[in-house]
């Protein structure tokens, strides 16, 4: 395998399983520091202010209770429990299983079901060609482009933004539509299996570029809305070194599986890490912008992808794992294949070190803070609240 099970080696990507995960390696030895948060006392004059599950700003069901004198975050808690699902993979076939794996959130379902399947092809010695490795750049890429658009328009519903928040949604929309059709579904169902992608670019870059221009004209305006900016700059900091995706490179920490995986050749595409130093708000919004256009270079970077027809997997035997950047950051998947059957798989979600840093990063600041700073994160539930069986 790529990850071998042995000491801890390389930057930390998270939890799994009875695992931890880091760069290079497996190990049942979590990072120093990685310890629980430590539960907060409540001293005179606090209260317990539960939000969530279900209210308003919150599009995921998640339970939050806020420690609060008044205004002021003392502490808080994320509980993701309420959307826990356990999904059945283990004794199903490849083909079944990733019908599951695309459906943990839709949203990222590429992100989710190329890890996945670039395990099991390690698991049995299958080598994709290039087309079909160009064919999942090109997925998720355009899936990140849609999902920092909406990280972006949720950002600007709680200012009262209502027409940039509408305009970027339908750049949003657009982005769906392009994909439903150069994928067949506009969540990319269906789309993957071991050596194949269904998707091709005929057509596809001259409509980005219309995309590229409309978001460029829309994020400079939002730039110089200096109350706006107030609202994100210096709040909300965070630079731990628990820290995947836009955050982490937020926070100035060049972090990124497009750069420290070979699981897919990014060395051929114009792929530049986006780093920024202050790790508040605005340097997460800025990076997620700037990835945009990021990713419409490297899309454009392909030249002609063509759809790959699906091969027989063959009832092999092996282990294998792999590990790609998604949205929000590292997502890994391991394997365990005994004759064409999973016997054993688990994942990574960047939620975890993701809702970790959100916590830390309230204290000391401001409950009206609270949905600039969680959108910010781009935390998704629904990966959280998964038990595989």
């Amino acid at each position: 395998m790529h990850y071998k099970f042995g000491e801890p080696a390389g930057r930390y990507i998270g939890p799994g399983g009875n695992y931890h995960v880091y760069s290079s390696t497996i190990s049942d030895v979590p990072p120093e520091g990685f310890e629980e948060l430590p539960v907060h006392k409540m001293a005179p004059g606090e209260f317990n202010f539960q939000y969530g599950p279900s209210t308003g700003g919150l599009v995921e069901s998640a339970g939050l209770q806020f420690i609060t004198p008044g205004e002021m975050i003392n502490s808080v808690q994320v509980d993701p429990t309420y959307k826990t699902r356990k999904l059945k993979m283990k004794g199903l076939d490849i083909e079944r299983a990733i019908l599951t794996v695309e459906r943990i959130n839709g949203f990222h379902a590429s992100s989710n079901t190329i890890a996945f399947i670039l395990a099991v092809e390690e698991a049995l010695g299958m080598e994709p060609d290039e087309e079909v490795q160009k064919a999942r750049i090109l997925q998720l890429e355009l899936e990140r482009i849609r999902s920092n658009f909406e990280v972006l328009k949720r950002m600007g519903e709680p200012a009262g933004f209502g027409v940039p928040v509408n305009q970027i949604g339908f750049l949003r929309e657009r982005v769906s539509r392009i994909i439903s059709k150069a994928a067949g579904h506009r969540f990319f169902f269906g789309v993957n299996s071991p050596g194949s992608a269904l998707i091709s670019n005929s057509g596809l870059n001259e409509k980005l570029s219309e995309i590229r221009k409309e978001f460029d004209r829309i994020f400079s305006g939002l730039l110089q809305s200096k109350i706006f900016l107030n609202r994100l700059q210096n709040s909300c900091i965070t630079k731990g070194k628990f820290l995947t995706g836009p955050a982490a490179r937020a926070a100035g920490l060049r972090y990124d599986a497009r750069e420290d995986s070979d699981s897919l050749p990014y060395d051929e595409t114009p792929f530049v890490p986006v780093v920024h130093e202050d790790g508040d708000i605005f340097s997460r919004m800025i990076v997620r912008g700037e990835e945009i256009f990021n990713s419409f270079d490297i899309i454009s970077s392909l030249g002609t992808v063509r759809e790959t027809p699906g091969i027989k997997v063959e009832k092999g035997t092996g282990e294998g794992s792999a590990r790609v950047e998604s949205p929000q950051g590292d997502i890994f998947y391991y394997v365990k294949v005994n004759n064409g059957t999973l016997e054993d798989v688990w994942y990574v979600t960047p939620g975890t070190l993701n809702v970790r840093a959100f916590m830390e990063s309230m204290k000391g600041n401001l409950f009206p803070d609270f949905h600039f700073n969680w959108e910010s994160f781009g935390i998704w539930i629904s990966e959280l609240g998964v038990e595989i069986q």
